[in-house]
């Protein structure tokens, strides 16, 4: 059963007031995370109404013109367009650079995410960012419900690569032939974390921020098990709609039978992504996966 065939459709505003405003689902880990005040500010803007009413049409406008780019629907890339138009709205930013190359000698050393000018500072500033949903596996790792990322992993490259880019010589040199430079850096991972369901009793590492790790992952036989007798409706998410909790439009919902049903004819496709509703929204949310994927997920630590 698709997501479209439960009518799931994204609210982009929600998710950009959700992308400007999330908390980091780590601490630490040796990198400069944006602080939360610089957070608050962005949320605080984008979250007046008057703001909303003016810009939430134009970002409409622009969502549609990413669409026509096939490298839009990867979630990573739609996170990265509500920000690029984050910083071409918000009053105290000017957008210098997006996905800013840095080659020498025929290869390419990396990329800067975001490049932008924070007015109120007067300072230039380099942005890291990512989105991540990791699912958690044997209690200390996390890994992506497609099995190709992991939360230790990412977070080593960001500390170790992405960051550190900048003070390679001859990154120094492309940047100052380019008239840039930087002079301040900050990392921002806002995401979900999902626990297997039941499972409250594995002590989280101190960096993960518990706010995160609100949410469940289960086999199907698991999830019917703990759901069936609850009086939910259920939505399976499409990926925009993994960002903002509430706000997405929900036209057709089934129930757990249903979702259950419908993943054990498209088991193959992997974990999906699923909502439970009641009068107020949603009220839960997790992965189903299928039986094979934990023993995937470990065999690949």
């Amino acid at each position: 059963m698709a997501a479209e065939q439960l009518g799931v459709t994204p609210d982009h505003w929600a998710n950009l007031a959700w992308a400007v405003g999330a908390g980091h689902i780590v601490s630490d880990f040796g990198l400069p995370w944006l602080p939360p005040s610089r957070q608050a500010e962005l949320a605080d803007y984008f979250g007046r109404s008057d703001v909303a009413r003016n810009l939430a049409p134009q970002l409409e406008t622009s969502i549609t013109c990413d669409n026509s780019r096939g490298s839009a629907t990867r979630l990573g890339v739609y996170f990265e367009n509500l920000w690029a138009f984050a910083f071409q709205q918000h009053p105290d930013y000017r957008l210098l650079h997006r996905n800013l190359p840095l080659r020498a000698g025929g290869r390419t050393l990396g990329e800067l995410d975001f490049v932008v000018h924070h007015l109120p500072s007067g300072l230039t500033e380099h942005w890291e960012i990512a989105v991540k949903f990791y699912l958690q596996v044997q209690g200390e790792f996390w890994v992506g419900p497609g099995l190709r990322d992991r939360l230790d992993i990412k977070l080593a490259r960001m500390r170790e690569h992405q960051l550190p880019l900048i003070r390679q010589p001859a990154a120094r040199t492309l940047l100052a032939d380019l008239g840039i430079q930087i002079d301040r850096q900050w990392a921002l991972m806002p995401g979900r974390l999902f626990r297997p369901l039941g499972d409250s009793a594995t002590i989280l590492h101190r960096a993960i921020n518990p706010a995160a790790c609100r949410y469940w992952w289960a086999r199907v036989d698991e999830f019917q098990f703990h759901f069936a007798n609850l009086p939910f409706r259920w939505a399976l998410l499409p990926k925009r709609a993994w960002l903002a909790d509430r706000a997405y439009r929900v036209d057709r919902a089934g129930s757990c039978a249903a979702i259950a049903a419908g993943f054990l004819q498209n088991e193959s496709r992997g974990p999906v992504c699923v909502a439970a509703l009641d009068h107020t929204g949603e009220a839960s949310r997790g992965f189903i996966v299928p039986d094979n994927w934990p023993e995937l997920a470990r065999a690949g630590l």
